[in-house]
């Protein structure tokens, strides 16, 4: 496994971290063995957060005995300082610890919502003096849009940035990793493989020549988390094969891959576009795995319950599409939207059957 210093914070990072969203739908052995795989593999950058479910319990479980392998990072969705602290003492209390290497604010947004998590009672005054009581070494910002960051970093000193960058989304490129080399801000990256649609071999090998300190691939079967991390000594080399492999892949997804740049919004029909379409975690393992591994994957009772009412509604939503068209015209990537949410109903129906039947089951 390579490892990189993590811009001015002093910490040493391997160049492929784990991350955690995804560990909210196995059930906890599994997901245990597969955080502590990933540790004997070479990993050793966490990233987690309050919204992912019971991943930060499952986590803290995993981490007994070995806490002081990892750089811990997790992040609040809070927007006071009172939900923010909320949210910290929580994760202290699921991860086990008493102390964390970087917390993030999680997701920031243009416009109103960073005034409101960067104003005095704002979330950012948590983080600040979490940092100033020892609970953090670090503070942190993410965000689905570069440029957001960018405005972000015009406002407060963060020391991480976590951002989407994949060989398809390559904007961080552009305006934002370059102010982090200026700035010495540790730059890790989410949604590497967008998401399950790239290949790892060709996406992280892509990332590791780039001037990044830690992608963080999701993985939901232990095997996904060893081919990510055996990709941690790659040194992001690709040969003429490869190379040709992934201008192909590039072109194919360049018109099939949303970004999350909310540019499509809002929908009439009140459909979440960029969240369905570009991070909808549940549906990436049924594409990923095929119905049936799907079928037979250890599922977490409590992802299933958590997420079987959501699916229904998502379901409701898209069938209630009336193709009016609003959405696609200010796509800026062309994306055929109305086909995109089309091909998925059939699979999101059969993820509740399966639901269904396994939750039937005795516990």
């Amino acid at each position: 496994m390579e490892y990189r210093k993590l811009g001015n914070t002093g910490l040493e990072v391997s160049v492929v971290g784990l991350g955690c969203a995804m560990l909210g739908s196995p059930d906890t052995s599994y997901a245990v063995r597969l955080i502590q795989r990933a540790i004997e593999l070479g990993v050793n950058y966490m990233d987690a957060a309050r919204a992912y479910r019971d991943a930060e319990t499952k986590l803290g479980i995993a981490l007994e005995g070995m806490r002081d392998r990892v750089v811990l990072s997790t992040k609040t969705g809070g927007k006071t300082r009172d939900e923010a602290w909320r949210d910290i003492e929580t994760s202290l209390q699921e991860l086990r610890t008493d102390h964390l290497e970087n917390i993030h604010l999680h997701g920031i947004g243009p416009g109103e919502d960073m005034d409101i998590r960067t104003a005095p009672d704002g979330a950012l005054t948590a983080l600040i003096e979490a940092k100033e009581q020892g609970v953090t070494a670090h503070i942190g910002a993410t965000s689905h849009r570069a440029d957001t960051l960018v405005e972000a970093l015009q406002r407060f000193p963060f020391e991480i940035i976590l951002v989407p960058m994949n060989y398809v989304e390559q904007q961080p490129l552009e305006q934002l990793i370059p102010l982090c080399q200026e700035r010495g801000v540790g730059v890790t990256i989410m949604k590497p493989l967008a998401t399950g649609l790239l290949p790892a071999p060709l996406a992280l090998k892509w990332l590791i020549g780039q001037p990044i300190h830690s992608a963080v691939p999701g993985a939901t079967a232990i095997e996904e988390a060893e081919e990510n991390s055996l990709l941690g000594n790659s040194g992001g080399v690709f040969d003429q094969s490869e190379s040709a492999a992934l201008t192909e892949s590039k072109a194919y997804w360049d018109t099939r891959r949303c970004r999350i740049c909310i540019d499509c919004l809002p929908c009439p029909a009140g459909i979440n576009l960029p969240m369905d379409l570009g991070t909808d975690v549940i549906y990436d393992h049924y594409r990923t795995m095929g119905p049936e591994e799907f079928r037979t994957f250890t599922w977490s009772r409590r992802a299933m319950e958590q997420e079987l009412p959501k699916r229904k509604r998502r379901i409701a939503q898209f069938r209630a599409c009336t193709e009016c068209g609003d959405c696609e015209p200010r796509c800026p990537y062309g994306l055929p939207i109305i086909e995109m949410l089309k091909q998925r109903i059939p699979g999101m129906i059969d993820m509740v059957n399966v639901f269904e039947e396994l939750l039937a089951k005795e516990p």
